[in-house]
């Protein structure tokens, strides 16, 4: 699971364990103002990129996705096992135009992020 935490005005999400390893990222910090939304996303599976898409990362299909992905022409940013346990992240002006990654509490995750949101 990944960690997400806000401090000084920016959401920071910290990869746990060999999932570094698949996802080629330690920690993602962006800053508040370019964060959009926030939802959680039980359907990642079912919108999962495809081969061929995938930039630099993991993709054991059904299993864990981690890493970079084109999707629609966007790059997103994937650390996922279980789907259940998926937040999106939206953003703007930024490397990537969605995060989705497994939390622990989605929920508290969702409403902690919303809380701390500039829109």
């Amino acid at each position: 699971m990944a960690i997400v935490e806000i401090s000084d005005d920016r959401l920071i999400i910290k990869m746990q364990g060999a999932r570094k390893l698949w996802t080629l990222k330690s920690e993602l910090s962006i800053p508040l103002k370019n964060v959009i939304g926030i939802e959680i996303d039980t359907t990642a599976w079912q919108n999962s990129p495809t081969f061929g898409q995938k930039c630099a990362g993991a993709d054991m299909y059904g299993f864990y996705f981690g890493g970079t992905f084109v999707q629609d022409g966007d790059k997103v940013f994937y650390d996922l096992k279980h789907k259940e346990k998926a937040v999106a992240i939206l953003l703007k002006d930024e490397e990537y135009s969605r995060l989705v990654v497994g939390v622990d509490e989605p929920v508290t995750t969702l409403e902690a992020v919303r809380k701390e949101l500039i829109i």
